[in-house]
């Protein structure tokens, strides 16, 4: 899997293995190796071609979400790390917010994609063909997944370091 979205985020880039290599000072033959999963990358070397691409390695890195459990493991994390607030709204949902301006910016533009591929998503699900459905799905799917390549590549502010400070203010540096 971290091959597969090596590869997404070079091509992404614009760049060629021989140019990934040649950024990450990682030799060619390990990056072809590495996106064909035939290798794994150490953290090091996963580093590396993090900082060549411009991205945070944590982009590479994959969660086990299967339970409530984990799930709160994660928000438990987060919590710690960043300011996050949690209120009940009027009809008993719990609403997460962040005291982060980026963050806040990011979370809506989500949310208004979220919207349009829901409505998109409920219409090709209409569709009797099965076939005809189905290739539809992959390619509303497929759109989805470039979209979080692209939020997670090209948002303004996504290599900001976002601390929780003693009080209830955010200790940010820009990496940039």
């Amino acid at each position: 899997m971290v091959g597969k979205k090596i590869r997404a985020y070079r091509e992404f880039r614009g760049y060629s293995q021989i140019q990934l290599a040649e950024l990450s000072g990682i030799n060619v033959g390990t990056i072809r190796k590495y996106e064909l999963g035939i290798r794994n990358p150490k953290p090091d070397q996963l580093e590396k071609i993090a900082t060549a691409l411009g991205l945070n390695v944590s982009v590479f890195l994959d969660f086990n979400i299967e339970t409530v459990g984990d799930v709160l493991s994660l928000l438990f994390s987060i919590d710690d790390s960043v300011n996050l607030s949690l209120a009940e709204t009027s009809d008993q949902k719990i609403s997460l917010t962040f005291d982060n301006p980026t963050m806040q910016d990011f979370f809506r533009k989500w949310c208004q994609f979220k919207n349009v591929y829901e409505k998109e998503k409920a219409e090709i699900l209409a569709i009797e063909d099965a076939d005809k459905r189905q290739e539809e799905l992959d390619k509303l799917n497929a759109t989805q997944e470039e979209w979080k390549l692209r939020a997670m590549g090209t948002t303004i502010g996504c290599h900001t370091i976002v601390n929780k400070n003693e009080g209830t203010t955010l200790k940010t540096q820009n990496l940039i």
